[in-house]
């Protein structure tokens, strides 16, 4: 369900046409050195699970969202444009049920803007139930030869 979440919001920013940079990366080197803008960064921060039957689960996540913009002219509201379109491909876009919660401005320095656009969502994860190994179990002996029953 999480590979899933993960995907789903990174080809809905994909289909943007914006730069999806890399998780790899330190998020300081993010505010300080985004490599072309716009771009953007995402995480599931926090993921609550709760049973709703024996293999199946609500879930609760938190998503928070980076958009990096550069604008030394708009003062950055050149990026508004791309927070409505971030926000309607995330809430449209995807299977599981991602409600805005809020923007903020998260940094601002020299013509460089980070915006921080976060998400509550929820789903259902319904874990993989293994199927039983066979049991062997010897029913009867008869002398030398026993014979032995297969059951489920």
């Amino acid at each position: 369900m999480l590979m899933e979440l993960d995907a789903q919001i990174g080809n809905a920013l994909q289909g943007l046409g914006l730069t999806v940079l890399s998780k790899v990366d330190k998020p300081t080197e993010l505010f300080t050195k985004p490599k072309t803008t716009p771009a953007v960064w995402y995480i599931i921060e926090k993921a609550k699970f709760e049973r709703i039957a024996s293999f199946a689960f609500s879930v609760d996540f938190d998503v928070s969202v980076f958009l990096f913009y550069r604008s030394l002219r708009e003062k950055g509201q050149g990026a508004y444009e791309l927070l409505e379109r971030i926000l309607t491909a995330l809430s449209l876009k995807t299977q599981f049920n991602l409600i805005p919660q809020s923007i903020e401005l998260y940094y601002h320095e020299s013509g460089e803007f980070a915006f921080l656009l976060s998400f509550k969502g929820n789903g259902r994860f319904v874990v993989p139930q293994e199927e039983e190994p066979l049991t062997t179990r010897i029913t009867v002996y008869e002398g030398e030869e026993f014979v032995s029953e297969v059951s489920k």
